[in-house]
């Protein structure tokens, strides 16, 4: 039987999410906003970004490391079982793209594509679907890692020594 390379990219990914999958969450957060120096528009609004259970207008936060050098995405994912994402990255671009669940053992797809032309997919796999809580890796159009985050306690997730951090390869980044 012959596998092919996205099988046996999925099935690394996987390998790699499944240990994630047990942890525990602690109390929501209350803000999340991420300030990124030199842009001068907002990222999503928290405030607009609500959890809804079963909701098409359910919103979650959605952060991401790309690659070794310190860039980061921040944005939202919208929708139930299917949605969209939108965000952007540190580096000025903005970015959109899709997302789907109800795969194999809980995972999901999610694509984006950049205003840059970058594009990149990631595979999650959902740790509470009801509060929108994933774990993903993946890989840009340029060959950059990704490691994703989303979820209603994202933050909480991602705090460590009582202060939020992505905890990006080039080094933590601090996040609210």
């Amino acid at each position: 039987m012959m596998v092919s390379s996205l099988e046996r990219t999925w099935c690394a990914m996987f390998r790699g999410l499944l240990p994630a999958a047990i942890f525990l969450l602690a109390p929501a957060a209350a803000a999340q906003t991420l300030e990124v120096p030199g842009r001068t528009d907002s990222p999503p609004s928290p405030s607009r970004c609500e959890n809804a259970i079963g909701s098409e207008d359910s919103c979650v936060r959605v952060l991401a490391c790309v690659g070794n050098d310190g860039v980061y995405f921040d944005g939202e994912a919208i929708g139930w079982d299917t949605g969209t994402l939108r965000g952007f990255m540190s580096d000025g671009h903005d970015c959109i793209g899709t997302w789907s669940s109800g795969g194999l053992g809980g995972t999901g797809f999610a694509q984006l594509a950049c205003d840059d032309g970058t594009t990149a997919d990631v595979i999650y796999y959902s740790q509470d679907p009801d509060t929108g809580t994933v774990i993903g890796r993946g890989q840009d159009s340029a060959g950059r890692f990704i490691k994703a985050w989303s979820g209603l306690n994202v933050l909480a997730y991602l705090t460590q020594d009582s202060t939020p951090e992505l905890p990006c390869t080039a080094g933590a980044i601090p996040i609210s």
